[in-house]
């Protein structure tokens, strides 16, 4: 044990290709450094140089930061071997990025004192498992969701293997009147299919998508631990079946996210605010995948018209450009609208949700967005896309009662009539009052997480005095072999 004490661990955070991802490891690598870990924050070149030429690098390009004067995140870029195209593959993982990986954990350049001690990898880069048992040392998983989506994406196998998925029926149809009941996650109740994306009930085990899933399920039995970007006290019945799987999960989310100052772009975002009453404005943003047809962002339009509130709206420039609005939206919307509506390309998201003006999130219920609404007390009006939005929507609306469900067409389009209702139900009302009472119970559980005291504060600790120990006890058996 007294070898343990001299060893402070120092993690190469590997996270998985999309800005939520990259985010949400950041935000990680800054908690574990602030408890005393050395991190290794990887990019790889082709996503790196996209993030910077986009001026979404979730940190000013540091060499180096020390974090409250204890641990350190220092950021290195390995080379990919991308082609051309293939930043547009989900998942995309090519040999040059493992043989990158192995030659940076196992590095004659580095010093044996800075030498990589464990692998911290999302979910989603199953990849990092070989190479991390190829290097001799542990690899811990970082789940950017909920604990009941990891539950649902490692226990999917079964359904296969036993001919419950793909599931019967059209893909097409939103709500089914007898969805298909699932019980096949031990510790849990049964639960609705419609949770679950799409993507995966109507395809066979031979699409690429379900065989990725696979392999995360099958890599996740390997991990040495698991680390949650939730709250245990927010789904404890997910958690607990984790437990009785034999999974070492601990939850320590929604993680710290310092605010910082606007960007100069988007002042006028927050001046607008400003001279807004408070709890009155709908914020409104789809998140960093989701797009909207032309026809579902003109019924969108109309439903935010007619709700006959303000509204901040946020239309990506990668789906729409500022010049293209006037054509997209209905003729005449922009002037009508434009004494109590604002439309950007970009917001900051986290200090828009915390200013007072801002009353509910028309939101895709990503769980990044969820955390951050819930974490300013602001209730949701849930219009969910794809991947586990339809599981959040159901723990937002049904769970916590914390937001609106808008209704949708039969084949999940968006319409005017649902969205002015599920506006006005949201802000206005005994249901309004009920979902901001309980999201701002919320927010003060998710506070409380990180004070002292607080959950996943215990639980980051924990993990670090565990890693401290197997770390150890890695490098021991090493010096050992050698």
């Amino acid at each position: 044990m007294e070898s343990s004490q001299r060893v402070a661990p120092n993690a190469v955070m590997v996270p998985s290709m999309g800005q939520g991802h990259i985010n949400g490891a950041m935000l990680l690598s800054r908690s574990l450094a602030a408890l005393g870990f050395h991190v290794s924050f990887i990019y790889f070149s082709s996503y790196y140089a996209k993030l910077r030429d986009m001026n979404r690098l979730p940190v000013p390009d540091p060499d180096n930061m020390t974090i409250d004067g204890c641990g350190s995140i220092c950021v290195h870029v390995l080379e990919d071997a991308f082609g051309p195209g293939d930043l547009d593959k989900h998942f995309f993982v090519t040999p040059t990025m493992k043989e990158s990986l192995f030659g940076f954990i196992h590095g004659e350049q580095q010093p044996a004192v800075t030498r990589p001690t464990c692998v911290v990898s999302d979910s989603f880069a199953p990849w990092t498992l070989e190479v991390a048992q190829r290097a001799g040392i542990p690899r811990v998983e970082f789940w950017t969701s909920n604990a009941m989506a990891y539950l649902s994406v490692t226990n999917l196998i079964h359904l296969y293997s036993e001919g419950v998925f793909p599931e019967k029926g059209s893909p097409t149809k939103w709500r089914s009147e007898s969805p298909l009941m699932l019980d096949h996650i031990r510790g849990l109740p049964p639960f609705s299919s419609e949770v679950l994306p799409i993507e995966l009930r109507f395809a066979d085990a031979s699409d690429p998508f379900v065989k990725f899933f696979n392999e995360v399920e099958l890599c996740s039995k390997h991990s040495e631990r698991l680390l949650i970007n939730s709250v245990t006290d927010l789904e404890p019945s997910a958690f607990e079946a984790l437990d009785v799987q034999g999974v070492k999960a601990y939850g320590i989310g929604p993680l710290p996210n310092p605010v910082k100052k606007p960007a100069r772009r988007n002042a006028e975002c927050i001046s607008w605010l400003d001279s807004q009453a408070d709890d009155s404005v709908l914020y409104v943003a789809f998140g960093s995948f989701a797009v909207l047809s032309a026809e579902e962002t003109q019924e969108l339009a109309m439903g935010l018209e007619g709700s006959g509130g303000p509204f901040l709206w946020v239309i990506r420039e990668d789906t729409h450009n500022q010049q293209e609005l006037p054509r997209i939206l209905p003729e005449g919307f922009l002037d009508r609208t434009k004494d109590r509506g604002l439309i950007v390309t970009w917001a900051p998201q986290v200090e828009v949700l915390a200013h007072r003006a801002v009353g509910g999130f028309l939101s895709h219920c990503g769980w990044n967005s969820t955390l951050e609404s819930l974490g300013a007390g602001v209730p949701l009006l849930c219009c969910p896309r794809l991947a586990e939005q339809r599981m959040n929507c159901e723990y937002i609306c049904e769970k916590w009662g914390a937001g609106v469900e808008m209704m949708r067409t039969d084949t999940g389009g968006l319409e005017r009539g649902y969205v002015e209702a599920g506006i006005k139900a949201l802000l206005h009302g005994e249901e309004a009052r009920t979902a901001r009472k309980n999201a701002e119970r919320i927010m003060e559980l998710t506070r409380r997480s990180h004070q002292e005291g607080g959950q996943s504060l215990a639980n980051l600790r924990r993990f670090y005095d565990d890693m401290r120990v197997l770390c150890a006890n890695s490098a021991a058996q090493s010096l050992r072999a050698t």
